[in-house]
């Protein structure tokens, strides 16, 4: 059985005019060096197999301390924002989730999952 793999790490600059542009949105922030930030990525990049057509960014909380203390006002990581599709900010979560309550989560907040 193969490793899970994490997201790949985005640029918040790259991403960003994602938010709103009529889908829903998920930012994980996180770090590379912190156990729950990679089991959730780990999480996020499941999901993302059976519905790459979800907007699951990583963003490394730590490099872009300026998008995610200053913007997004992250105190604690991992933690995921969930965005509607219209770019408001509807959830947010600090800590990591299991598979099946993400998968509860996504359908309330206008994932099809």
């Amino acid at each position: 059985m193969s490793e899970k793999k994490p997201l790949p790490v985005n640029e918040y600059r790259h991403i960003k005019h994602n938010i709103g542009n009529g889908k829903p949105t998920i930012l994980a922030f996180g770090m590379s060096h912190c156990y729950s930030c990679l089991a959730m990525s780990k999480v996020f990049a499941e999901v993302l197999e059976v519905h790459p057509e979800f907007q699951i960014y990583s963003i490394d909380g730590q490099k872009e301390r300026l998008v995610s203390r200053d913007i997004y006002k992250l105190k604690e990581m991992p933690t995921q924002i969930f965005f509607d599709a219209s770019g408001k900010e509807v959830f947010r979560h600090t800590g990591a989730y299991k598979k099946v309550v993400l998968e509860i989560i996504l359908k309330k907040y206008g994932f099809d999952y």
